[in-house]
């Protein structure tokens, strides 16, 4: 969270522009516009600035998600201060860098490819000091880092302020004045900013808090795929995505063969460790777009958008076959599992049906022998 002023006769100096990082993993999201050149903020609109910090505070704080949460932020601040350009940064202390996680203006592609350095960048000095810096050219530390590609001749202003929880910096919030032949930040304006990043570094804080409870609310502790919860919602939501765009998806269960004995003659961290083995194997044969969950126990579900019946049984074949030769049973036997298959074209295109069709043939390859698939037109056997 910093911004990046231009040196004088080189390129922006620290910043980020926007991205917006979650997680998953981390998302992104981009918004880039131009904005005519702000004039300083008058006496009158400092009070209201402090004013307005108060009554921005509920409404950033009660966003849902971390991006709402960014949006908010930045919006809030631009009604207190007029920019051009902002970034937030998340301070990753253990490499000593800082991440872009939002920004908007210029130059965002550049921003957030570039991770200033604490030790080298006007951003990794805030962290360092704990300190806001307030610059504006021409002045030399405006010329200590330098963002790749971006403008060598653009005068600048920058404010960058810590965000600061407790006793950690988690990051800093930079903010630009680009453009005219002297852009600057009054002094009031800078602490308009620097009270505002106090409000920012909660609402950034909780977000992330929230983020990671609604994460491990919908993640197996075990495994780390999708859990049942996260199951059901994506079965609905894509379900609902493919009867709008008239394609099809396809749902498999499987189930390990024979887990119990795992169990009982090896104990349960040798069944953990099958288990964990069995969903690498389901996460390496799947495609980017595939949704692989633990259903339960020793059953998983894999959603399989944009795929008919048979593309799915394709893909629980392979899983059996590399499921059989993984060597994941620690009495040396070859592990095996079954699957069933059903489609929304094919099938049903009700969730609870669909869910129905696949668990019905599930056990239909179960009690036929297991180590095989059943998708209602042919049972295969998967791991012959």
């Amino acid at each position: 969270m910093t911004p990046a002023p231009v040196r004088p006769g080189g390129a922006r100096t620290d910043g980020v522009r926007p991205p917006v990082r979650f997680a998953q993993g981390r998302l992104t999201a981009v918004e880039n516009r131009r904005v005519a050149m702000p004039s300083a903020a008058s006496p009158i609109q400092v009070v209201q600035g402090l004013e307005a910090i108060i009554d921005a505070a509920a409404g950033v704080l009660a966003e849902q998600s971390l991006t709402a949460t960014l949006r908010g932020m930045a919006r809030a601040l631009g009604e207190i201060v007029p920019f051009t350009d902002l970034a937030i940064y998340e301070a990753d202390h253990r490499a000593r860098v800082l991440v872009p996680v939002f920004a908007l203006g210029r130059y965002v592609d550049e921003t957030l490819a570039d991770r200033p350095p604490f030790d080298a960048s006007i951003g990794g000095s805030v962290v360092r000091s704990r300190e806001m810096a307030h610059l504006e050219l021409p002045d030399v530390g405006l010329s200590a880092y330098t963002i790749p590609d971006t403008p060598l001749d653009e005068p600048e202003a920058l404010v960058v302020v810590p965000l600061v929880v407790g006793d950690d910096v988690i990051g800093t919030l930079s903010v630009w004045r680009v453009g005219g032949e002297r852009p600057s930040f009054t002094v009031d304006e800078a602490q308009l900013i620097r009270r505002f990043a106090t409000l920012a570094a909660l609402a950034y804080a909780n977000a992330q808090q929230r983020e990671l409870l609604r994460e491990q609310a919908l993640t197996d502790a075990l495994t780390g795929l999708a859990n049942r919860r996260s199951f059901h919602e994506r079965l609905h939501a894509e379900l609902g995505r493919a009867g709008r765009e008239d394609r099809d998806v396809a749902l498999i269960l499987f189930d390990v063969d024979d887990f119990k004995t795992i169990n009982d003659r090896h104990g349960h961290p040798a069944g953990d460790a099958a288990l964990c083995g069995f969903a690498a194997i389901l996460r390496d044969e799947a495609r980017v777009s595939d949704i692989v969950c633990r259903f339960g126990g020793e059953e998983f579900a894999v959603l399989l958008p944009n795929a008919s019946v048979a593309d799915a049984t394709r893909y629980a074949v392979r899983v059996l076959l590399a499921t059989r030769g993984s060597g994941l049973r620690p009495d040396g036997e070859p592990l095996t599992a079954s699957a069933g298959v059903a489609g929304s074209i094919a099938d049903t295109a009700d969730a609870p049906e669909l869910l129905r069709i696949a668990d019905d043939r599930l056990l239909i390859a179960k009690a036929t022998g297991k180590a095989r698939v059943e998708s209602g037109r042919t049972a295969v056997a998967g791991a012959a």
